[in-house]
C-alpha cells in the first residue's frame, strides 16, 4: 500500500509540472474593450505597451505543455494541439501560474501591438534631438527588424528612463525578442533588443 501511494504521489507530481495551454478566441471581449481616456501621452504609451494579462477564464483549456521556459511570444512550433482550422501561436505566457495562452491563426489580435517599450539603457545611441524639452511630440524614426525584413515607420518617445516606439501600423509582438535597428533622419542608427 505504501508503494502504491508512493507511485500515486510521483504521478501527481509529474502532472503538477505540466502547465495548461489556454486558447483565447480572436473575438474575445478582451480585444474589444473601450479605450480609456488618457491624461498624457506617457500614460497612453504605458497602457498600450503593457502585456495583456490573460486568465484561464478568458478562454478555454486545449492542452498541456512541459514548461513556459520552452516558449516565446509569437511561437508556432511545439504547441502540439491539433484539430484546429489554423495553427496556434503563443500570445501570452504566465510563468508564475505555468500557463501558456495561444490564439488561432497568424491574424489573431493577440499577436499584434502598436507600441513597444524598453529602457533607455538598452539604447546606446544619443541623438541631439532625442532629449528635447517636449517629449510628447516624439521623434519620427524608421525601424528595421530581421524578423519582418521590412522597414517600418514609428515615433520614438522618451519619458524619464523609458523609451517607447509607437508604430504607424500594428507589428508582431514577437519583434520584442529580436534586435531592432532604429534609423534617425540623419541616417545614424542604433540597435536595441527589448528583451
Amino acid at each position: 500500500m505504501t508503494l502504491a501511494s508512493s507511485g500515486v504521489t510521483n504521478n501527481l507530481l509529474s502532472v503538477c509540472k505540466q502547465g495548461q495551454i489556454i486558447e483565447i478566441s480572436a473575438i474575445s471581449s478582451i480585444y474589444n474593450q473601450k479605450e480609456p481616456v488618457f491624461h498624457s501621452k506617457r500614460d497612453e504609451l504605458v497602457s498600450k505597451a503593457a502585456r495583456r494579462n490573460y486568465d484561464l477564464f478568458d478562454g478555454f483549456l486545449v492542452g498541456e505543455h512541459s514548461g513556459t521556459a520552452l516558449f516565446k511570444l509569437g511561437q508556432r512550433k511545439g504547441i502540439s494541439v491539433g484539430g484546429k482550422n489554423a495553427p496556434l501561436y503563443v500570445i501570452g505566457i504566465n510563468a508564475v501560474t505555468n500557463q501558456l495562452f495561444v490564439g488561432e491563426g497568424e491574424k489573431h489580435p493577440g499577436l499584434w501591438t502598436t507600441v513597444l517599450s524598453f529602457s533607455e539603457h538598452q539604447m546606446k545611441f544619443s541623438h541631439p534631438g532625442f532629449h528635447h524639452d517636449t517629449p510628447e511630440l516624439g521623434m519620427e524614426v524608421s525601424i528595421h527588424s530581421s524578423m519582418t525584413d521590412i522597414d517600418m515607420k514609428a515615433t520614438l518617445y522618451r519619458f524619464d528612463h523609458l523609451v517607447f516606439l509607437e508604430f504607424e501600423a500594428p507589428v508582431p509582438i514577437a519583434m520584442q525578442d529580436h534586435a531592432l535597428e532604429i534609423y534617425f533622419n540623419d541616417h545614424a542608427a542604433t540597435t536595441i533588443k527589448i528583451n
